[in-house]
């Protein structure tokens, strides 16, 4: 369950450095998607969570982003997206889990599970870290690939 999903120019160091991520930071699943849900790299570290989820992931962060867009628009139309954090839990709050959207770079997203038992501090301190390392590989990459769709 721990492979990467698809094959593109940017799947194996993107799927490399996800695994990586995980032996720092307690998260349930990472995925790295365009915002037109195109799945560069994912990663599932829980295994409650349902098998080819990586869609669902990647069309629903495409989704918040955009309303969340239209909401930095509708208070400032100069501000872009770059963050947030939904927090979620069950009746009992015996599952208690956070989602964490980040905008890296041109049109590709970071979408981060992980259990709200995870120390937040450190996962954004890491998440800095792990977008900083996939903004240079993408840059890299801008000339062999359409820089829209990451294709």
């Amino acid at each position: 369950m721990n492979e990467t999903i698809i094959e593109s120019p940017l799947s194996g160091p993107i799927g490399e450095m996800l695994l990586e991520f995980e032996l720092k930071v307690p998260v349930w699943g990472l995925t790295v998607s365009t915002l037109d849900g195109y799945i560069i790299a994912h990663r599932i570290f829980y295994d409650k969570m349902q098998t080819d989820i990586e869609t669902v992931i990647s069309s629903m962060s495409a989704s918040l982003i955009a309303i969340s867009e239209d909401f930095i628009r509708f208070v400032h139309s100069s501000k872009t997206f770059k963050q947030v954090v939904i927090d979620a839990e069950d009746q009992d709050k015996a599952l208690s889990f956070s989602v964490l959207l980040k905008h890296l770079t041109h049109n590709v997203l970071l979408t981060c599970i992980f259990p709200n038992t995870t120390e937040l501090g450190l996962l954004l301190y890491e998440v800095g870290g792990l977008a900083n390392k996939i903004r240079e590989l993408v840059e890299k990459q801008s000339g062999k690939i359409h820089p829209e769709s990451l294709t």
